[in-house]
């Protein structure tokens, strides 16, 4: 298989577990909160969980925004909003964050709220199912909610291995789950762009689809910051040849003066993920992959 069709799928049996287990779960929760990430907001909602929580109540929050691009994000916003609720923050803020989940659900929930109050009852505390894909920030923004470390967290996918209760309030009690993707990409475009931000491990798929990929997705959204980061003088090349340029650049030489293109593939994926190259978003809105 050469690297233009190479197929990506990733679904280990533990996310298969996750979702019997939300499955399994839903009864017994209120409502589902879906933490997307906010570089790539419609490629990080699974659909499949949307077909299987069907009418129960779901709040996206838009997570790491502070790594998107804050024009493209609001756009995002008003787009999902048409459909579901939806919350925009940065989990490693903390400050803040329970109060904007707790009014949205406050708002998601009103109807089941007044309608127990109407019985001298209440809901709280609200149960909610948080779920997300891998690496989406989930453990940390739930971490930060409770005000300490209940969870590990890490930058890489599949480090929540199973289901976690935490109280973060009085009023909401969150259930934790490991990242979860579908059994099958129809777009392998939306695969690639999932390896892009981490969310699926670097080990499933070569490095090169990957970077190419990225530096095609900078060419059409971020030129500008693409050329000010590496130094370079045009992007009028193949992305293969313009990772070639940035090895040249960073200095990525294998004796004999060859490029050390795997070198300057993790430089480049580097400095995206890190958010050295600037603030950015993958998607927008009304542009298929």
């Amino acid at each position: 298989m050469s690297d233009t069709d190479y197929n990506i799928n990733w679904f280990p049996g533990h996310m298969a577990k996750a979702m019997r287990q939300i499955r399994e779960k839903l009864n017994l929760c209120d409502v589902v909160i879906e933490v997307l990430d906010s570089r790539a907001p419609f490629s990080s909602i699974n659909k499949a969980l949307k077909e299987m929580i069907k009418d129960k109540p779901l709040l996206f929050v838009m997570n790491k925004i502070d790594m998107a691009d804050e024009r493209v994000t609001k756009e995002w916003l008003a787009e999902l909003n048409k459909t579901t609720m939806t919350v925009c923050l940065n989990s490693l803020d903390g400050v803040g964050n329970i109060k904007i989940i707790e009014d949205a659900l406050a708002k998601l929930l009103k109807d089941k709220i007044d309608k127990a109050a109407s019985f001298g009852k209440s809901i709280y505390p609200i149960k909610a199912i948080v779920a997300g894909i891998p690496n989406s920030g989930k453990s940390t923004l739930m971490n930060n909610l409770a005000k300490r470390k209940a969870m590990t967290t890490g930058d890489k996918p599949g480090v929540t291995k199973s289901q976690t209760y935490l109280k973060a309030s009085d009023k909401l009690i969150l259930l934790d789950n490991p990242g979860i993707l579908w059994p099958k990409f129809e777009n392998q475009n939306q695969a690639k762009l999932l390896c892009l931000i981490g969310s699926i491990k670097d080990e499933i798929v070569p490095i090169n689809v990957i970077s190419e990929f990225g530096i095609d997705v900078l060419k059409r959204y971020y030129p500008n910051e693409l050329k000010a980061r590496f130094k370079l003088d045009t992007l009028d090349k193949t992305s293969e040849e313009l990772l070639y340029d940035i090895g040249r650049k960073r200095g990525c030489l294998l004796r004999g003066g060859e490029i050390d293109i795997d070198k300057a593939n993790e430089i480049f994926l580097r400095d995206l993920r890190s958010g050295k190259i600037g603030r950015m978003t993958f998607e927008r809105v009304g542009e298929p992959l």
